[in-house]
């Protein structure tokens, strides 16, 4: 069975984990099994098992050190995804479809923020990484091809241009807002569909907050992210706290603030909707209105509007306050400023796994997959 690996794979030592899974486990990491599953994906695509086994499950367990059930998982995925076929007695084999040379198949993005949000950035640089281990070749969409779309441009014309370069499937982040940019993101999402491109969205649905569309989504538990920053704030020692957004009425703030107030009602405090306040950091009426309600905790809706308000904030007060955003963007760390961080590359990988089981003929029923965003704490909650 070792000839299935090339001596780059091969372990230091038959009783020691794969140095791979060792260095990559644990905390913010990938389970064993998906490691194990990238591995042997990359192989299948690039053609390495000629004859078309894959690896058994003792040669996995022996090569990598895992158990039997992590192997198995792996094997599992692959299957999963169309990669493999399992026969009873004799193994896994290369699904004929998985390999060899095929026409490219493109996949394109289209993201309103993407020149804006460097979580956007980050989340298509991990698409693209990942899409090439699944034979697609990533497009990307600029935001003037959004804008267009998002107002009076013709769908129908953006489906027929993504049709004539064959473009299968696209990575949509609708429009933040609700009303008739809400309408235009299910149109866009729908003609889309009709015109056999698959949609994976990401960040956000299409529909308002508790509802679901029947399209594969993937981003961030919104609900267990805004109980956590109200969480942290509390355990800090915080009673009057407050949720502060920006004006705009975007769904995934109605999720986060639905989490906050759990936060508050888990422990007895009053959770009215006056507690929320929407408005522009840059006015700085909205900003002493806030000041008025008097908290001595403040959780944002992302960090920018943190970054922002709490300038203003310094120049009209000198009364302290914690405060936590969410994003975890490169400023925060500078600044100090507490953040929940979303695991970007894991979205973006997620995403590209889903969009190649879509292209591969998957008729599972559309999957929401939920991510936990990492509570980082600094100086703006910890006071320090």
């Amino acid at each position: 069975m070792d000839n299935f690996f090339n001596a780059a794979d091969a372990p230091d030592a038959p009783a020691r984990r794969h140095p791979r899974l060792q260095e990559t486990e644990g905390a913010g990491g990938k389970p064993p099994y998906r490691l194990v599953a990238d591995k042997l994906r990359e192989r299948i695509l690039a053609g390495r098992f000629e004859d078309g086994k894959v690896p058994s499950e003792r040669a996995l367990i022996r090569h990598y050190g895992v158990s039997r059930s992590t192997a198995a998982k792996a094997l599992a995925t692959l299957e999963s995804e169309g990669l493999v076929v399992r026969r009873r007695g004799a193994g896994a084999f290369v699904r004929p479809a998985a390999s060899g040379p095929s026409d490219t198949a493109f996949v394109a993005t289209l993201i309103a923020d993407m020149d804006v949000r460097e979580f956007f950035s980050a989340v298509c640089g991990s698409i693209a990484d990942r899409a090439r281990s699944y034979g697609l070749s990533l497009v990307w969409g600029a935001r003037r091809e959004f804008e267009e779309l998002a107002g009076n441009g013709s769908i129908e014309a953006y489906v027929a241009r993504c049709q004539a370069a064959n473009i299968r499937g696209v990575f949509f982040v609708p429009q933040d807002s609700p009303g008739d940019a809400g309408r235009r993101n299910r149109e866009i999402a729908e003609k889309l569909r009709r015109g056999g491109i698959a949609v994976v969205l990401i960040d956000r649905d299409i529909v308002p907050f508790p509802q679901r569309s029947d399209f594969d989504f993937v981003g961030i538990d919104n609900v267990q992210a805004g109980y956590r920053q109200g969480a942290h704030l509390l355990e800090r020692g915080c009673r009057r706290l407050v949720y502060v957004s920006h004006a705009k009425q975007v769904w995934t703030v109605d999720a986060r603030f639905a989490g906050f107030r759990n936060a508050l009602e888990e422990r007895g405090l009053p959770a009215e909707t006056e507690a929320f306040f929407r408005g522009d950091p840059a006015d700085d009426g909205f900003v002493r209105a806030v000041m008025r309600a008097r908290p001595d905790g403040i959780v944002f809706v992302h960090d920018d509007m943190a970054i922002a308000f709490m300038g203003a904030w310094a120049r009209l007060s000198r009364r302290k306050v914690r405060y936590i955003g969410l994003d975890d963007i490169s400023h925060c760390r500078y600044l100090g400023i507490s953040s929940m961080r979303q695991p970007a590359r894991f979205i973006g990988e997620e995403a590209a796994r889903l969009m190649a089981m879509r292209l591969g003929h998957d008729t599972m029923p559309p999957r929401q997959v939920l991510f936990s965003a990492e509570l980082v704490p600094r100086r703006s909650s910890l006071g320090e």
